[in-house]
């Protein structure tokens, strides 16, 4: 099932844009659906949509967590998935 996570990624947007444009192509051969950043109160907000839970817990747990350490940001505390009933992207 289809799923939307939200977190807040504690850093300015000049970091988070490098961290993006590194991730953004694994993200998507990862299964991201459709992904949204933007500037809130502590960081970045981001939405995302995954094919399943699966798919966006095996790149962050793999891929965008050394990114993100590699960036020297530190892994969201608000991070929420929410199964959805349609993510339709194109």
């Amino acid at each position: 099932m289809a799923v939307m996570v939200t977190m807040t990624i504690k850093t300015d947007a000049a970091t988070y844009q490098r961290l993006h444009g590194q991730m953004l192509a694994m993200a998507r051969s990862a299964g991201l659906l459709f992904h949204s950043g933007r500037e809130v109160p502590g960081g970045i907000g981001v939405v995302d949509f995954w094919p399943s839970e699966e798919a966006f817990r095996s790149f962050s747990e793999a891929a965008l967590a050394a990114g993100m350490r590699s960036a020297g940001v530190t892994q969201p505390d608000d991070l929420k998935i929410s199964p959805v009933l349609t993510a339709n992207g194109r």
